[in-house]
Formats: C-alpha cells, sequence, structure tokens
C-alpha cells in the first residue's frame, strides 16, 4: 500500500486537505513582502547635489535667493534636463565666488515628493556608492537561494512544520531588525537573513500542503500557490502607498510573520514525512484526524498505516546527464528556469524605472501576472506544456525588444507604450515561471523528480540574483539605453530560451516516467512511454507501470 493509496481514500482534496493547504498558502504574502518590498525601500527619489555651506538646504526650491544659489553652485546638465547630482562647482576662496571647476559633492537632497523615505536617501546610496543598491537585491536573491538549499534539506530532516516555525521566527526577527539598522552592512546582513528564513518557510509550508493533495489535483495546486502570491503584491503596494517612510513600511510588512507564529497550532506535520520517518503512530492520529474532517470512514488496516510502503531509494540526478538526449533536456530545462526567474524578477525590480507613478505601475504589475496565472489555468491541458512555455516565453521577450522603438524614436508623450510593453513582459515571464515548474516535474523521472526540481531551483536562483544586475545597468549608464538595455537583455534571453522549449517532448496527457530508461524512451513517437494517457487501461495502473501522478483529473 503506497501512501498516495491513503490520499485517495481521504479524498484528493478533501476539507482536511484544502484547510492546511490554504493556511500553507497564505505563507506565500509575506515572502512576496520581503522579495519585492525593495522596489519601494531601495526606491531612489529626485535629488541633487546640495548647496555647499548651506545647511538647510532642501530640493523644493525656498524662493528666488535659493534659485540664484543653485545656479551658481551647481552645474546644469542640458541632456538630461536636471541639475548634476554628483558634481558641484569648486567655490573661489579669495574671490568668494564660484567657478567653473567641479568637484565631487559629499552632501545632498532628495525630493519628498514621493517619499518621505528610503534607505538610499538614509546613508546616501548614489554617484558612486549608487551600485551598493544593486549588490543589496542580489543579497535579498542569493538569501533565497542559501534558504532553498539549506533549509529546504533542513526541513527533510527535522521536519517540514519545525522548519516552518524556524522560518517565520528567523524572518520576523530579520525583517524587524532591518528598520532599525542605519548602515549598508547590517542592512544587507539582515535582508539575506529575511528571504534565507523566507525561502525555507515558503518551501517547508508549501510541502506540508501538497504532500496531502490528491495526484489528480496535485499539478494545478503549484498555480493556485501563486495565487497568494499576487495577493501579497496588492497587498504590498497599498501598505507602501500609505506608509511613504522605509523604516516604518519595514516594521508594518513585518507583522505578518508574527502573526503566522499560530500556525505552529493551527498546522499539522506531514503525516507522509512521518511515515518516511517511520513515525507511523503521530502519522496515524492525523490520518485519522483528517477522514474525521472529510466525513469518510476508511478501513482500520489504513488509518493504522498496516504494510505501508515506504519510499525507495532515489538516484542522483546526475545519471540525466549520462545520455545525450537527456543532458540536452536538462540543460533546456535549467536555460528556462535561469531566464524566467531572471526576466520576472528583473522586470519587477525595474518597475520603478519606468514612466509614471511607481504605485500604478507596481499594481498593474501584479494584475498581469494575475491574468497569466488565469490563463495557465484554463489553457494547460488544452494547448499542453510545450506549446505554451514557448509562446509565452516568445511573448515576453519580442515585448521587452520592442521597447526600443517607443524609447529611441518616440517622444516622452509615447513612453506609456514602453510600460504597456514591459508590463506584456511581465505577463509573459510570470506565466512561463509558472509553466515551467510543472512541466520540470513530469520530465524528470520518478527515481530524481525531488532532486531534480531542488536543481532546477538552484538554477532559478542564479538568474535571481543576475535579475539586480541588470535591472540597474540604468544607474551605470545614461540616456535612454538605461532604460532599453535591461529590456533588451532580458528579451533576448526569453526569445532564446523560448525557442529551446521546442526541443522537448510534451508531457500533456502522457505517462510519466518512472526511470532513467523510461526518461530516454520518452516523447518518441512509438515509444512505450509516448502513448495518450486514455489508453491506459485498469489493470495497466494496478500493476503498477503507470504513474498517476500528475494526471488529468476526469472532473474537470
Amino acid at each position: 500500500m503506497k501512501f498516495d493509496d491513503v490520499i485517495h481514500e481521504l479524498g484528493d482534496f478533501g476539507s482536511y486537505q484544502k484547510r492546511m493547504f490554504s493556511l500553507t498558502c497564505l505563507v506565500s504574502v509575506p515572502t512576496a513582502f520581503h522579495v519585492l518590498m525593495s522596489v519601494f525601500v531601495l526606491a531612489v527619489p529626485d535629488h541633487r547635489c546640495a548647496i555647499p555651506e548651506l545647511d538647510n538646504d532642501t530640493y523644493a526650491s525656498q524662493g528666488p535667493w535659493d534659485d540664484d544659489l543653485i545656479n551658481q553652485s551647481i552645474p546644469w546638465l542640458s541632456q538630461k534636463n536636471m541639475y548634476s547630482q554628483c558634481e558641484v562647482f569648486v567655490k573661489d576662496v579669495t574671490q568668494r565666488d564660484w567657478n567653473n571647476m567641479t568637484r565631487k559633492c559629499d552632501k545632498w537632497v532628495y525630493s519628498k515628493e514621493i517619499f518621505t523615505s528610503t534607505f538610499v536617501t538614509e546613508i546616501n546610496m548614489v554617484c558612486d556608492d549608487v551600485s551598493y543598491k544593486t549588490y543589496a537585491n542580489m543579497a535579498v536573491m542569493g538569501g533565497m537561494m542559501a534558504g532553498s538549499l539549506i533549509l529546504g534539506s533542513l526541513a527533510d530532516v527535522l521536519g517540514r512544520k519545525k522548519v516552518v516555525l524556524l522560518g517565520t521566527i528567523g524572518q520576523f526577527a530579520s525583517g524587524l531588525a532591518v528598520a532599525f539598522v542605519h548602515s549598508y552592512v547590517p542592512f544587507v546582513i539582515l535582508k539575506f537573513c529575511a528571504t534565507f528564513f523566507g525561502s525555507g518557510l515558503y518551501l517547508a509550508a508549501y510541502v506540508i500542503g501538497i504532500e496531502l493533495v490528491g495526484p489528480k489535483k496535485r499539478k494545478y495546486t503549484a498555480i493556485i500557490n501563486e495565487f497568494f502570491w499576487v495577493l501579497g503584491l496588492f497587498l504590498l503596494t497599498a501598505i507602501a502607498y500609505g506608509l511613504r517612510d522605509w523604516s516604518h513600511l519595514q516594521i508594518v510588512l513585518s507583522i505578518p510573520n508574527f502573526l503566522i507564529i499560530s500556525y505552529f497550532l493551527l498546522l499539522n506535520e506531514s503525516p507522509r514525512w512521518l511515515v518516511s520517518r517511520q513515525k507511523f503512530k503521530e502519522a496515524s492520529e492525523i490520518i485519522k484526524a483528517a477522514a474525521r474532517t472529510n466525513n469518510v470512514t476508511i478501513s482500520e488496516k489504513m488509518a493504522n498505516l498496516e504494510e505501508i510502503e515506504l519510499d525507495g531509494i532515489g538516484e542522483k540526478v546526475w545519471r540525466m546527464m549520462t545520455n545525450l538526449v537527456l543532458l540536452i533536456r536538462c540543460l533546456v530545462i535549467f536555460a528556462n528556469w535561469i531566464v524566467a526567474s531572471m526576466v520576472y524578477y528583473g522586470l519587477s525590480l525595474n518597475v520603478g524605472n519606468l514612466s509614471g507613478d511607481l504605485y500604478l505601475n507596481f499594481f498593474l504589475s501584479g494584475v498581469v501576472e494575475l491574468l497569466s496565472y488565469v490563463l495557465c489555468l484554463i489553457f494547460l491541458d488544452k494547448a499542453g506544456r510545450k506549446l505554451l512555455q514557448c509562446l509565452f516565453m516568445l511573448t515576453a521577450g519580442i515585448a521587452c525588444v520592442c521597447t526600443l522603438f517607443p524609447v529611441l524614436y518616440g517622444t516622452k508623450e509615447l513612453s506609456w507604450i514602453t510600460l504597456v510593453l514591459s508590463l506584456v513582459g511581465k505577463f509573459g515571464s510570470s506565466a512561463a515561471f509558472a509553466i515551467i515548474y510543472i512541466y520540470t516535474v513530469e520530465l524528470f523521472p520518478t527515481v530524481m523528480r525531488n532532486s531534480g526540481l531542488g536543481l532546477c531551483s538552484v538554477m532559478a536562483r542564479i538568474g535571481g540574483i543576475l535579475a539586480p544586475y541588470i535591472a540597474d545597468i540604468g544607474h551605470v549608464i545614461s540616456g535612454d539605453m538605461a532604460v532599453v538595455l535591461p529590456l533588451l537583455i532580458f528579451g533576448g534571453a526569453s526569445i532564446f530560451a523560448g525557442l529551446l522549449a521546442l526541443l522537448l517532448p510534451e508531457t500533456a496527457n502522457k505517462m510519466l516516467p518512472d526511470t532513467v530508461e523510461d526518461a530516454k524512451n520518452f516523447g518518441r513517437k512509438k515509444g512505450k512511454n509516448s502513448f495518450d494517457l486514455h489508453s491506459v487501461t485498469l489493470s495497466t495502473q494496478l500493476n503498477g507501470k503507470w504513474n498517476p501522478t500528475f494526471s488529468v483529473d476526469s472532473e474537470n
């Protein structure tokens, strides 16, 4: 008797599973907060050099006398139609006047029109220090990568529930502490810790929810979980709009983690993990509680998990590299993970560089992401994984590349076209990111599915680490290319990865590979693993040759 047989008796997605899954999905909300609040916390307001020797200088004009001092002491950059942000004229001490020589300024004044303060204005992270913002965002993504590797593995040892508690407390403490630091190094370390613990919290909670869901419903849960992520983006927009001080925003966005500590009382450990650790008594109690909640009757033998089969020892993922066909397939999958993550987070972080209102742009970015997940749910089985993955990647890529034309050849009145194209790119990358997750699970054979997915998750974090660097290229170069170049890089990479996806076999309505040998034959026209799911007979199911893990639900 396999554990999925127990789930089938309980109901693939009964009341108990829905309750547990909903609780675990809520974790996506604070995770989205801590990953993308950098758009507001590290925003760079309009600014200029402060007038030397004027202690009460402000960005807003204080009158004609102030305007005269600005004109005398700060160079006017006609190409940018703004005062210099990094240089001031040198004052001739003998003549008590300003000459044409310049020097780097050491004080700045910032516009208060949008933000009361950001961490950038707190420590003057501008001019020569502008790249520090990129490194801070890279640290956020690096924390996600480290958390996936370390806490993800720890959840298999200590249990999912304990890692949920550890991640919640860790993210709450580090996220709250960020609001009280006023120097760069502690800020970066704490931001790294916040996403480190958040990544472990997210993965452990999600696994608890997913391991209780029946095979027929399991493939949709990955996309449904994304709806809660988008909810986090909408809440982040609203809260950031109301709180324009970065430290106040940081404090408020850390509070949900404190509330999630109650999960330790509401959330049960994954019975599948308990079985894998041979803790049958604890697992049995949870199964019986689930049966009562679902209002179903199961046999005493099944309730007590008698004769339950433990999961076998999986094969190493490097076995997928021993065959040319599988090696190419793995490289294509890795490329799609890296690019999908890079473009998704890159476009999300690049919102601040687009014209228009930052808060409206961020909100619209969440709207198009929500629409992408809805379309994925509708067309996932109808159109197939390969076609959708290729189509959405190409959509993101072409939209990003097309920004070249309105920026270089259009006027400021056409800047809205760049925004629309960027949103279309976000739409495509969000959908592709969701699909590649399901596609990967179906392409890797059962014996290495978890380890394969874990390796792909690492590839995604590599893309995430690259994203801030590319998105912030605009701070290093000037002119129209500051806006265009990041989008061109994202666009070119998306088109390349989308075309590569055509090399992958279709998995919709197909039997999934169980072994490496099955994976080699998967996708061949006359191979044993390439026939439609509808041709699988009951006897084939019963003798164990059919893997129903991600089969189509006939009820839908």
